[in-house]
């Protein structure tokens, strides 16, 4: 049974397409309007800053993030925060007026696609060859970097807490994650902390497309990419059908005094919550090209929202032999916890970024060297 497994190390925190009471919402034309007033003679460093307390309330592309930076001129600290806006908006639509001019699929075109996914799935991926891979994460967080003379830890922006590196082994259909370092600090030692994912090198979309069929799924939009117009499906599992594990432990700090109460206060998740999304798909093909995942959290729950969108592409592993692989993806997840010194409760952010790079053949080669003298 295919499972792939969401783990949480530490709290971690963002609302998806939900407005913070401390940020302004604003679209993406807008957005292109206040970089272009006088934010834009600001410093590097004040306009990082500026772009940090934003907030979208529809995705920025790849091709607007492109376009912006390249208008700006943008220095590498705004280049990050424009970034990092882009990846807290991942789950969002795209602007209206990105969206190709072109007649949504009928219902039997729909029906070849989503018939076509699923053999990409089942056969396509399921071909890829032994490989090995790294797996380097950026995270960022919002965790307070300064505790005034009060004690009380104010929430700060999005900032850096550590870069790491996994080796990744694919070998007969299975994923392998060996060695593990950090390559820049980070709070939580050597792995990333916050919300990670495994299973993108199949598990994850095969476990998406059985639960469907206890689900829904339905056409969504055409969507204009750097592979294409793409059609993207909007799908939705019920708990009750829900195959995709979400497991996460420790959620508040050591030095929250409500973490281990009397009798033991639930600290961590174990469960298979509903969940939604949406599948990008190639409409010649079937070719899934991005995935989304959003697990319906309760109230109730120590994480209360957590999501991952893959991007997939295709990458050489062997020779000149392309195969369609994950080579990016964000994880995005908002809890509550309270450090010392700390009055109360609050929300901690954090985006997890991966990249996955250097690609190549898992194999060996034999060599046969005939005696001397001998042909």
């Amino acid at each position: 049974m295919l499972r792939p497994v969401v783990w949480i190390a530490i709290s971690a925190g963002l609302a998806f397409g939900e407005a913070h009471s401390d940020k302004q919402a604003m679209t993406v034309a807008e957005l292109s309007q206040y970089l272009a007033g006088p934010a834009v003679h600001e410093s590097d460093a004040s306009l990082a800053r500026s772009v940090g307390s934003l907030h979208l309330a529809e995705r920025l592309t790849p091709a607007s993030l492109a376009r912006l930076n390249e208008t700006l001129h943008a220095g590498p600290q705004t280049q990050e925060a424009l970034r990092l806006l882009a990846d807290e908006s991942a789950f969002l639509d795209p602007p209206a007026a990105e969206a190709p001019n072109k007649t949504p699929p009928n219902a039997a075109e729909q029906q070849t696609m989503l018939n076509a996914a699923v053999n990409f799935v089942a056969v396509t991926m399921r071909r890829l060859p032994d490989f090995f891979a790294t797996r380097t994460t950026d995270s960022f967080d919002d965790a307070p970097t300064v505790v005034t003379h009060s004690g009380w830890s104010p929430a700060g922006d999005i900032h850096a807490d550590g870069t790491f590196h996994e080796a990744i082994t694919y070998r007969g259909g299975r994923e392998v994650v060996g060695e593990r370092s950090s390559v820049k600090g980070g709070s939580n030692g050597s792995g990333p902390p916050g919300l990670t994912s495994t299973g993108e090198f199949g598990p994850l979309l095969a476990t998406i497309l059985r639960d469907t069929s206890h689900g829904t799924i339905a056409w969504s939009h055409w969507e204009q990419t750097s592979s294409g117009t793409v059609a993207v499906f909007h799908y939705a599992v019920p708990e009750a059908a829900s195959h995709y594990e979400v497991d996460y432990c420790c959620v508040k700090s050591g030095e929250d005094p409500t973490a281990y109460g009397p009798g033991g206060t639930p600290n961590g998740y174990h469960g298979r919550p509903a969940y939604h999304g949406e599948l990008f798909l190639d409409p010649a093909t079937g070719t899934i090209l991005r995935v989304t995942l959003v697990s319906e959290l309760k109230s109730s729950d120590p994480i209360n929202r957590a999501g991952v969108a893959v991007d997939y592409a295709p990458v050489i592993i062997e020779g000149d032999k392309t195969y369609i692989c994950p080579v990016h993806s964000v994880a995005l997840s908002v809890a509550e916890t309270m450090g010392a010194g700390e009055n109360g409760a609050r929300q901690l952010t954090r985006i997890n970024e991966v990249s996955f790079t250097g690609y190549h053949r898992f194999g060996s080669t034999i060599r046969v060297v005939s005696p001397a003298g001998q042909p």
